[in-house]
């Protein structure tokens, strides 16, 4: 009983001593972790501490040092520049993770990472080359957190990514940006990977809307010059095709098939001094009873998120087939010029689109070059309502009852409750030889 006594206090020596020994090593710890309380950070000394990772940190206010829950610098209320301005983040909170072997080196501000929470990231579209090469030389690792991501176009918003979580890292050599956030209420992840080897591989997904997106970029050392193969899928419409970029950016070889069509296309797109593309279409094979009943139930019932996305389009889309005829996106609206109704190419359908929703019309002129028959009017999708505006024929001006008479007889015997049946070949010419 002795023995096993004298051996408890011996123990409880041992164990004190530790105890003792833990206590002073939490103590020294402690101390070492809360000298940078006592320091008086300067903003001139931030910014100089990160002019040779090109981050410009503008109106530093207020300065705290945090060592939960780890060391850090927190910056309220400030504005950066990444990049020599091409990314830019304003009204932010920025946590600056300090080393923690050298927070105490206070002439020499040794950092880990930043965290941008809050705020807002200005990006002008003509400026994606510089961004990536921006991503592609970066050796900061930089998060962001609850940040809006608006695109820029000549100083007016394309879209915008809200409550963003945004990684830029380098890790085991391969530069990264990782972007998640909301897309018109929807889910949008983008992640851009540079292995180092000539090669960027780029993925985007918004699920809800059916958007993903393969990009792959060879050649692209410096950004301003590169080839790419893209894989695209749209509201299940695939396209696949070859981009080059030198002075301007050019498709070919494209193609793409769904259930409305199988088509080739090619042609030029440009993002400066704004976004803009021109595209000759070549289809083998279209679905217009699928095509108008899509475009009637996205952009003319209640999809406001589809419309929104089709104002901010900007472009051609030439039509190499027998229809001819192109579709012009512009100024937040879309006009349908020249396109052949007939095997003779006679009727000539022409439209204009400014409004959508379900009060939206389609402003459109009918015309038979050869009788000389010119028919302007508008119809609503909506309801399929047609209205004739008016009529000539060889020169002579229908009265506004013979207008009426045209318009009803157009609605029976052609459009009949569906749209399609505007491009059915034999109902226009049925109508058109009723003159």
């Amino acid at each position: 009983m002795n023995k096993k006594l004298k051996f408890i206090f011996k123990n409880k020596k041992n164990y004190k001593f530790i105890l003792y020994f833990l206590v002073f090593i939490v103590f020294i710890f402690s101390i070492y972790f809360l000298i940078p309380n006592f320091f008086h950070y300067t903003p001139k000394q931030i910014q100089e501490s990160f002019k040779t990772s090109n981050i410009n940190i503008k109106n530093i206010s207020n300065i705290n040092y945090k060592l939960l829950p780890s060391p850090r610098l927190r910056l309220s209320g400030i504005n950066l520049d990444l990049g020599m301005g091409v990314l830019k983040i304003n009204d932010a909170q920025v946590d600056i993770m300090l080393k923690p072997l050298s927070i105490i080196d206070y002439k020499n501000l040794n950092y880990k990472k930043l965290l941008i929470r809050g705020g807002s990231t200005t990006i002008k579209i003509n400026q994606v080359d510089q961004i990536l090469n921006y991503i592609k030389e970066n050796q900061t690792k930089i998060n962001f957190k609850d940040n809006n991501i608006i695109l820029l176009r000549k100083e007016k918003k394309i879209f915008q990514i809200n409550n963003s979580i945004i990684k830029i890292n380098n890790k085991n050599n391969i530069q990264q940006l990782d972007v998640k956030g909301l897309f018109l209420n929807h889910k949008i992840s983008f992640n851009l990977k540079d292995k180092n080897n000539s090669k960027i591989y780029i993925t985007l997904k918004v699920p809800e809307l059916d958007i993903s997106a393969n990009i792959l970029l060879e050649d692209s050392d410096n950004l301003t010059a590169f080839k790419a193969l893209i894989d695209l899928e749209v509201l299940n419409n695939f396209f696949q095709f070859n981009l080059t970029k030198e002075k301007n950016i050019t498709i070919n070889r494209g193609f793409v098939r769904s259930v409305l069509t199988n088509s080739a296309f090619e042609g030029n797109v440009s993002f400066s001094p704004y976004f803009f593309f021109n595209l000759n279409i070549k289809p083998t094979s279209i679905n217009i009873k699928k095509l108008i009943f899509i475009i009637q139930q996205k952009y003319f019932l209640e999809n406001f998120y589809a419309i929104e996305f089709l104002k901010t389009m900007d472009g051609y889309l030439n039509f190499k087939n027998k229809s001819g005829g192109k579709v012009i996106f512009k100024n937040r609206e879309i006009l349908v010029q020249n396109f052949k109704l007939d095997k003779k190419k006679y009727i000539i359908f022409d439209a204009k689109i400014s409004e959508f929703g379900k009060k939206g019309k389609i402003k459109f002129k009918l015309n038979d070059t050869i009788k000389n028959i010119h028919i302007s009017g508008h119809l609503i999708p909506s309801s399929l309502k047609i209205n004739f505006e008016r009529i000539t024929f060889e020169k002579e001006i229908f009265t506004a009852k013979k207008v009426k008479n045209y318009e009803e007889k157009f609605e029976n015997e052609v459009v009949r409750n569906s749209l399609e049946n505007i491009f059915n070949e034999v109902k226009i010419n049925n109508f058109f030889k009723s003159f």
